[in-house]
């Protein structure tokens, strides 16, 4: 763990969400059953970046600094299908499956493609179409952590600012933790997330790129919201 309890990055993720879930998955990652382990690595992408339940997972992951699941156990299996291709030493090298008789069984051999650049490579090309079919989803996506403080406090309500869902009195109100007024502190409007960027208290608006960039303008904002979202 890092200062303030932040993890180092994401080989921290790695070890304790991936090393399990993602053992033999060229065997079993078509079955509709694989996203069963999903949810248990979405708590742990939780537990590193403060994101709350409602955030999407797209969202999850990318502040995470770790690929979606299902993209890191298909560049897993097409990695070990280029093994069975090219590597005479491999236990089913030149072996030809048999006719498949129920359409269900989809075989590691006949279903999946041997990986044609390195697993890096494909990891992020395959993430990037993944997101630009979610066209709400933010624009950057790497396996590292993004700019941030490593103070954890800090650290979670930035994330919490770049995804648009926090503790506002708009969602507690909304979720049932708030019977008052939503009304924000500068009297103006609601309380909202996006009113948390935009507030006169701040002395300035602040954007997405400026909390993607962590700069100063970021950096004020979070520091202002800290105790409350």
């Amino acid at each position: 763990m890092g200062i303030g309890g932040r993890p180092e990055g994401p080989e921290w993720a790695e070890e304790h969400t991936t090393c399990g879930t993602e053992y033999a998955c060229p065997a079993w990652e078509r079955s509709t059953h694989a996203k069963k382990l999903d949810p248990a690595l979405n708590e742990s992408c939780r537990c590193i970046t403060g994101y709350l339940k409602p955030t999407n997972t797209n969202n999850l992951y990318i502040l995470a600094g770790i690929a979606p699941p299902d993209i890191r156990r298909a560049v897993a299996s097409r990695t070990e299908r280029r093994r069975q291709t090219t590597d005479e030493r491999h236990p089913l090298h030149g072996h030809v499956p048999a006719p498949s008789r129920l359409k269900s069984r989809k075989s590691f051999l006949t279903s999946t493609a041997p990986l044609e650049s390195t697993p890096s490579e494909a990891c992020l090309a395959m993430w990037k179409e993944k997101l630009n079919n979610h066209p709400h989803s933010p624009t950057m996506h790497a396996e590292s952590l993004p700019l941030g403080d490593n103070n954890w406090a800090k650290w979670k309500c930035l994330n919490r600012l770049r995804s648009g869902v926090g503790r506002s009195r708009e969602a507690l109100s909304r979720w049932g933790y708030l019977s008052g007024p939503t009304t924000c502190d500068c009297g103006t409007e609601p309380q909202t997330m996006e009113h948390l960027l935009r507030c006169p208290l701040l002395g300035g608006p602040c954007t997405a790129k400026d909390l993607a960039l962590y700069n100063t303008k970021a950096q004020q904002c979070t520091n202002h919201w800290l105790d409350i979202i």
